[in-house]
């Protein structure tokens, strides 16, 4: 919309300048130029309405051109009736004010930042060529022979030109407050009103016949200068740290043609019969003698300084690339250069390398439980402390995530290379306030070493992976190094998992189900589901042979959907065969900690359910203690299960860390019992058992006694109410095609 104004305020313009041009001269054509400056004035006051930011500039330009109106409204009045332009005149007010409004609205457009040395210099030696110009061409035959009164008619070309120079600095000194376009209509404006006035001036003076030539350039000035307010009034104010292009196209274009002035007034010259005064053609070269040297040493200091910045961003990427963001620590690319450089120094000199690979413990806690901040906060947090434990010569980068490596140069003793590694292990592991609270982390630490520097990076640095992994698996806030044996026992365990997954696709894997009795009625009341391998070459394998090596890794999860599905299944075949004997008969799952916090579990206990068509409340699902404590995500996991009306059973208790105290907090429906309590006979663990069932049935939830072998305990289980009981004595898991007749004669 406000485009829109500008192009129409051109429109109306430009017909009052061919009206303007039509018109004969006198009063009418006096009355039309007042309008024509007043219009202009009026764009200028409707863009100090839509600019609120940069009102005051608008408001002065505006007072500009009115004073300019009534100025020459005056003086259309003097003529009208004749009469000479006395002076001094009202007018000379007037236009005082015009020149003086024109130039403090152009000085604050100017949004400088600092003072510009190169700037100023520029709009000297534009201001000077075009002052040079005009006074060739315009003043200079006027200065001879001129009373006192017309030649202090000449004050306000001076202005005119005074004005010229602040538009210059528009352009040299400080960014564009305003569009291109905008900027440009207002330097026209000045340069147009310099040569109209100065011109106008001449004729004035000489009464010659090209006066309406002049007055129409110093009107298009003040046209230009009404478009220039409207159309900058829609351009954003240029921000507070915006510097000016030294070499922007158009300054460098406006300052080798100032360069020029002299050669093309000598042409100017040749072909106008006119006595040139030479005075001005002298004393300009002379000025360019001065500016031109001292602009062009601040040319080379800012052509110096760019290049500055510019190798300074260019190390500035170097290092963004070689570096990670979070620790400013060497990222892996460039990790693996370093150890590539160091493996062949080792090469040549016969030395060792040592890579030591520093895994950080439970920092998945950290992100899950106080934010990923904090965990950030963590991160910076240990990498400040290893380094204060390494010496001068290792080098410590981030191999991603929780992950860090430690370049060790030189390579010290085994016994020395060790303690390096433990204190590493005791700075990672003292508690770190942060701003989400507190946390601990700890770190296992893989060592690999090479004595000759034949081997790969990236061979060298998965020993040291693997060597971090056993220290995990080992108990964590250890070191390992790695041998042999390591990689025999890592080949070995690589094997058991593709024979797991071959076992799976081939259907090696089978359920046994032991029964979960009454121990009040005797009757059935549930099965265990307990997964057998039975290997091609191995025989049946005990669940002790593949579940802790199928735990460590994304195979638990594929052997937890597998159970889920047979485990309904199988249940739901049994009830259509057997109604009877399986009238409310559950059937239990056990549930990794892996398994347990995957996001796709609930979703794959609802997909079991649908496509086996058993009821929910038939599904029992087991977890330890253990997997309820280290995963964050336990607790939303088992509310939706519940909520879909899955059971929940607590396996193992009594052998974590879960106190009766938080029974009441944990989203579970049984107690389990562990076997180990049972089998004690003295009386304090008795009296223990006895404590756990009460405060089970205190919190509404049933209990199940495992490892029943004798008769002896199952009537103790009777005698303090516990319901249910499973083990040996009441029957051993048997294969499905078995499960149904121990089933018949349980019942």
């Amino acid at each position: 919309m406000r485009l829109d104004a500008g192009r129409r305020f051109l429109l109306v313009a430009a017909l009052a300048l061919g009206a303007y041009w039509l018109v004969p001269a006198g009063i009418p054509r006096s009355v039309l130029q007042a309008a024509i400056i007043a219009g202009s004035a009026v764009a200028a006051l409707v863009a100090a309405r839509l600019d609120r930011e940069r009102r005051h500039v608008w408001l002065a330009l505006a007072l500009a051109m009115l004073a300019g109106a009534v100025a020459d409204s005056i003086q259309a009045g003097y003529l009208a009736r004749g009469e000479a332009l006395p002076s001094p005149s009202w007018c000379d007010l007037f236009w005082t004010v015009k020149y003086v409004m024109a130039g403090a609205a152009l000085v604050m457009l100017q949004h400088r930042r600092r003072f510009d040395v190169a700037g100023v210099l520029d709009t000297a030696v534009i201001t000077a060529a075009g002052g040079l110009v005009l006074w060739v061409t315009g003043s200079s035959p006027l200065t001879g022979g001129l009373t006192g009164a017309e030649q202090l008619a000449l004050i306000f070309p001076l202005a005119s030109f005074a004005l010229l120079a602040l538009a210059m600095s528009l352009i040299t000194c400080s960014p564009l407050p305003v569009n291109g376009l905008g900027v440009a209509a207002l330097v026209v404006g000045v340069v147009a009103g310099l040569v109209g006035n100065v011109l106008y001036g001449a004729s004035g003076i000489l009464v010659t016949p090209q006066q309406r030539w002049y007055e129409s350039l110093y009107l298009v000035g003040v046209v230009a200068w009404g478009y220039g307010s409207l159309r900058s009034a829609t351009a954003p104010a240029p921000a507070a740290n915006r510097e000016a292009r030294a070499f922007s196209p158009v300054r460098l274009l406006l300052t080798s043609g100032a360069l020029m002035a002299v050669p093309a007034m000598l042409v100017y010259d040749k072909f106008h019969d006119s006595e040139l005064n030479h005075v001005p053609l002298a004393i300009f070269p002379s000025f360019l003698f001065l500016l031109v040297p001292l602009r062009m040493s601040l040319a080379t200091r800012e052509l110096n300084a760019s290049t500055r910045q510019r190798d300074a961003y260019r190390d500035d990427l170097v290092h963004q690339a070689a570096h990670d963001p979070l620790t400013d620590l060497p990222n892996r690319a460039y990790l693996m250069e370093l150890l590539a450089a160091q493996l062949q120094r080792a090469r040549r000199n016969g030395t060792t390398t040592a890579v030591l690979f520093v895994d950080l413990d439970f920092f998945k806690r950290v992100n899950d439980q106080l934010g990923h901040a904090a965990g950030d906060e963590v991160l910076r947090t240990v990498t400040e402390r290893m380094k204060g434990v390494l010496r001068a010569g290792d080098v410590i980068g981030r191999q991603g995530g929780d992950e860090f490596v430690v370049l060790v140069d030189p390579v010290p003793p085994p016994a020395e290379l060790m303690a390096v590694a433990d204190r590493l292990v005791r700075a990672v592991s003292e508690p770190i306030m942060t701003a989400g609270g507190k946390a601990s982390v700890g770190a296992s630490i893989g060592i690999a070493l090479c004595r000759d520097g034949r081997t790969d990076p990236e061979k060298l640095l998965q020993d040291a992976d693997l060597a971090a992994y056993r220290a995990k698996s080992n108990g964590r806030g250890r070191a390992e190094v790695f041998d042999m044996a390591l990689r025999t026992e890592l080949e070995a365990r690589a094997k058991l998992e593709a024979d797991i997954r071959a076992g799976l696709a081939d259907g090696q894997f089978e359920l046994h189900y032991q029964p979960v009795m009454s121990v009040a009625t005797g009757s059935l009341r549930s099965y265990e589901a307990l997964i057998r391998w039975n290997h091609p070459e191995r025989g049946l394998v005990p669940p002790a042979g593949f579940i802790p090596p199928a735990e460590e890794s994304l195979l638990i999860c594929e052997i937890g959907r597998w159970v889920l599905g047979t485990a309904t299944r199988q249940l739901a075949g049994w009830i259509w065969d057997d109604p009877e004997t399986h009238r409310g008969v559950t059937v239990s799952v056990n549930i990794s900690a892996r398994h347990l916090a995957s996001p796709s579990l609930v979703d794959e206990v609802r997909q079991a359910l649908h496509e086996s068509g058993l009821e929910a409340a038939r599904l029992v699902l087991e977890i330890t203690e253990t997997a309820l404590m280290d995963e964050p995500t336990a607790d939303a996991h088992l509310r939706d299960l519940r909520a879909l009306g899955v059971t929940v059973s607590l396996d193992d208790f009594g052998t974590g860390y879960t106190s009766i105290g938080q029974l009441q907090k944990l989203q579970v429906d049984t107690l389990k019992i562990d076997q180990s309590f049972l089998h004690a006979d003295d009386t304090p663990t008795q009296a223990l058992v006895e404590l756990m069932v009460t405060a089970a049935h205190a919190f509404s939830l049933d209990v199940v006694a495992e490892g029943v072998e004798t008769r002896e305990q199952l009537d103790r289980l009777a005698d303090i109410g516990c319901e249910l009981a499973q083990g040996y004595y009441l029957g051993r898991p048997k294969p499905a095609r078995d499960t149904v007749v121990q089933a018949e004669s349980l019942s």
